[in-house]
């Protein structure tokens, strides 16, 4: 919906549920054609890229981090995860090159995303597509190819981990800014902004291995832990904000349930977070104090997870019910995924530890539910990049 002059008001956009961004009102954008059999093929993918789509570099990326998780203990894995790898990272090409071109195709329609509380928080999306490739790089490419890896790894993490502090900072000042009406209607689409500094935290402790060790990885831990504090205070509020809007009767789209499960990721990827800080502290602190941050972080990370498991119960609550009342599949499922990856990645590290097995168990078939939903979600979206329909 190309603009041929400036508008006169703020353009307001939504994410229609084949992931297109369209104003309100209005018809959506069809794809161009040129096939007289009824199908539409998009001859410009890019006109239906908006922050939006990076939910499916998140979910893809994450993957392959969970999978490489258990190939110490079934090494063949290693080539699921490789595959899942590519696979990151063709979606992460393809995403990335449709945004930038509809960016740059349509700038006026591209700013009018940045200023829009209901698209705006996307561009947490983006921050944490960026991050989970990187980690996923390190994570499975390493034992290959070193020095690319780390060197790409660190790359991707500063460029998310600046975007994510941004898109953290910036949204909870837009959201006061805008009128009070859309700022009691909290969604669990919030939290997307929030929890990519979480994401930084977890790849920027692993990451810590790369760098000398003494002054430089402490700094590099130092800087994951602000990150760790940063999101958890604003994940947090997302939480009370979102679901106390639930509980007071208040109910999600039909089409736009999906989202229920963002703030389950706040759960899963603080407690990785929370682990591999510890896991790479040993280093850097005293035995003493390492023995103390032992016991917070176990405590922490059972409380988390406790409430994210109350989380899960509440998520898969409202997608059975928005399944029988016939919700269909949309680009917004992406939002089951990244949730989920997040959860493996939290029981892993936790299980890791405390050198629990049942934790290890627990997070492969969480594993094991992601690579399905991954899936799923992958065949779906590449129908629609390819044909213009769901």
């Amino acid at each position: 919906m190309p603009s041929s002059a400036a508008p006169t008001a703020p353009v307001r956009l939504s994410p229609n549920p084949d992931g297109r961004l369209d104003a309100p009102g209005t018809a959506p954008r069809r794809a161009s054609t040129g096939r007289s059999d009824g199908r539409r093929w998009s001859l410009r993918p890019s006109d239906h890229v908006g922050p939006n789509w990076f939910t499916a570099v998140m979910g893809t990326g994450i993957l392959a981090t969970a999978v490489e998780n258990f190939t110490g203990a079934v090494p063949w894995l290693h080539v699921v995860a490789v595959v899942a790898l590519v696979v990151a990272w063709i979606v992460f090409t393809a995403v990335g090159t449709g945004f930038l071109a509809h960016a740059l195709r349509d700038p006026a329609r591209f700013r009018a995303t940045l200023g829009d509380i209901a698209i705006a928080p996307f561009y947490g999306a983006v921050a944490m597509g960026v991050l989970s490739v990187g980690a996923a790089t390190f994570a499975v490419a390493g034992r290959h190819l070193p020095a690319a890896a780390a060197a790409t790894a660190w790359v991707l993490w500063a460029l998310g981990t600046v975007l994510g502090v941004a898109t953290a900072l910036l949204h909870p000042v837009r959201v006061i800014a805008v009128h009070p009406a859309e700022r009691r209607s909290p969604t669990p689409v919030w939290a997307l902004p929030v929890v990519p500094p979480m994401v930084a935290a977890t790849g920027g402790a692993v990451l810590s291995t790369t760098v000398p060790p003494g002054g430089a990885s402490f700094t590099v831990l130092l800087v994951c832990g602000a990150l760790f504090g940063l999101a958890l205070y604003l994940g947090i509020i997302v939480f009370v904000l979102a679901y106390g809007h639930l509980m007071r009767g208040n109910s999600l789209p039909l089409q736009g349930s999906a989202a229920i499960w963002i703030p389950v990721g706040v759960a899963g990827q603080s407690t990785a977070a929370a682990n591999q800080l510890l896991a790479h502290a040993g280093d850097v602190v005293s035995p003493p104090a390492h023995g103390a941050l032992h016991a917070i972080v176990v405590a922490y990370s059972t409380v988390t997870l406790i409430l994210g498991a109350a989380a899960v119960a509440i998520a898969l609550r409202v997608t059975v019910s928005a399944l029988r009342r016939g919700m269909t599949f949309s680009l917004g499922w992406w939002s089951f995924t990244f949730p989920v990856g997040t959860l493996s990645l939290g029981l892993f590290a936790f299980g890791t530890t405390l050198q629990a097995s049942w934790l290890l168990w627990a997070a492969a078939a969480v594993c094991a539910c992601l690579t399905g939903t991954v899936g799923m979600c992958l065949v779906r979206s590449a129908r629609f990049w390819v044909t213009g329909r769901l």
